[in-house]
């Protein structure tokens, strides 16, 4: 169940990511597909005909990673459900960049043989004076925060969960204010455009980073009412991803919004001056400018930020971000499937009891149990405090209808432990021949 969550939630992406490259077809900001060409050359044959051509491309992957995930989350081996989605993801990142790289060469080879290379111009940088815009303040984000973090004082047992929610939502504050960088606005002499470009990107990155902020607090909230007030209601689950796929909806449609103002306003861009940015832009998708002091600039087109990878951060940002997508993601797989196998046996060890499990360890010494005995049906579990729960493995701390646990067991296969320790604390545990075990305690 678990792993079917996971591609229920992400077996659309790739649709999104074709959608948004195909729209790189359309001419924004005089670009399409990372290339920037003059008015003239937005209606030349060549240059349609490759625009067609990496959209086919882009919708006929877009149609085998849809299958191969199809696929992959039909597949019934036991040992093997999360790596093949981890990879899955690789691909789904991996394949439509390298197609976008190699139709972004193709046109500017043709942009070069037209003659329509033209010398570099720096995008000149927009003071706030020359766009103003109504930004939203600190106490948009402090009020967020200080929500996410009330439940912190009604219960202390997940306090941490909430002062973390709050502290990400008044970080939302600082990515507002400094992941934005004031260029590549400018296309040409005209200042008005200009302008407006500047209004519209920071009016959808403003009311992105304060959704983001008031989601923080919400799922504080859900946490709250999942574990505390109405326990065993999922609220939580229901509210995080209500939440998560309402940010995710409302960051898409002002991306495109901001596309569809560029494409409108630059329509008749390209004529005479025009700003051609192409060679700082590898594969028109990656930044490269040593001598752009900034770390972090604004795309071209849309409303996101990248990073300059000819600064220390940006490689340390580009090296962080390989690693995750190529090590740290099959690694994850690897564990979930691990953990997937469920507990390893109880057994009795150096006067203790070892429960086991990849997700952790627990070691109850005989001396300090004041009481164990078998059971043959787990008690109604309201709430997970902290911990993993998965089809074949709950490990954490849990709310039941016996009051609080600490849980290592295997839902699916009994009979289990139960093991009162002489401080009060419960432990339901499970894994082998546990009535071998039980008969050793005894």
């Amino acid at each position: 169940m678990s792993a079917l969550i996971m591609w229920g939630m992400t077996i659309l992406v790739p649709v999104l990511l074709c959608v948004m490259n195909v729209n790189e077809t359309r001419f924004k900001k005089n670009i399409a597909v990372g290339v920037t060409f003059p008015l003239k050359g937005r209606a030349d044959p060549e240059v349609l005909g490759l625009l067609k051509g990496f959209k086919r491309e882009q919708i006929a992957l877009c149609l085998v990673m849809l299958a191969l995930g199809a696929g992959c989350a039909a597949l019934t081996w036991p040992a093997l459900r999360f790596l093949p989605y981890f990879l899955w993801i690789d691909l789904v990142i991996v394949v439509p960049f390298v197609s976008y790289a190699r139709w972004n060469g193709k046109l500017r080879a043709l942009k070069k043989a037209k003659g329509w290379t033209v010398p570099a111009v720096r995008a000149a940088s927009v003071t706030a004076a020359a766009a103003p815009v109504k930004r939203p303040g600190p106490w948009w984000f402090i009020a967020a925060a200080a929500v996410a973090a009330i439940p912190a004082a009604l219960d202390r047992e997940q306090w941490f969960v909430y002062l973390l929610d709050g502290a990400v939502a008044l970080g939302c504050w600082a990515g507002d204010r400094y992941l934005y960088r004031n260029r590549a606005e400018t296309v040409d002499e005209n200042d008005a455009v200009t302008q407006a470009l500047t209004r519209v990107r920071r009016r959808a990155w403003d009311r992105v980073w304060v959704l983001c902020a008031w989601t923080m607090a919400a799922v504080s909230v859900g946490i709250w009412l999942s574990s505390a007030v109405f326990p065993g209601s999922g609220a939580v689950i229901c509210v995080t991803v209500a939440l998560a796929l309402a940010v995710c909806a409302v960051a898409i449609v002002l991306e495109f919004r901001v596309r569809r103002v560029q494409e409108r306003l630059t329509a008749e861009s390209g004529e005479g001056f025009y700003v051609d940015e192409d060679e700082k832009w590898i594969w028109g998708q990656l930044y490269y400018d040593p001598n752009d002091r900034r770390t972090i600039v604004n795309n071209r087109i849309g409303a996101n930020s990248t990073v300059n990878l000819a600064r220390p951060g940006g490689k340390a940002f580009i090296a962080l971000a390989l690693a995750l997508l190529f090590v740290a993601m099959p690694a994850m797989g690897l564990w979930l499937d691990n953990m997937a196998g469920g507990p390893r046996p109880l057994k009795v060890e150096d006067g203790a009891l070892v429960a086991a499990s990849p997700a952790g360890r627990y070691e109850l010494p005989l001396e300090e149990i004041d009481e164990a005995a078998l059971i043959y049906a787990l008690p109604d579990i309201t709430a997970r405090t902290w911990g993993v729960g998965m089809d074949g493995l709950l490990q954490g701390k849990f709310q039941t209808e016996w009051g609080r646990a600490n849980l290592c067991l295997d839902p699916r296969e009994g009979p289990w432990l139960r093991v009162t320790m002489a401080d009060g604390t419960l432990y339901i545990l499970g894994g082998g021949d546990v009535e071998a075990v039980y008969g050793e305690i005894k």
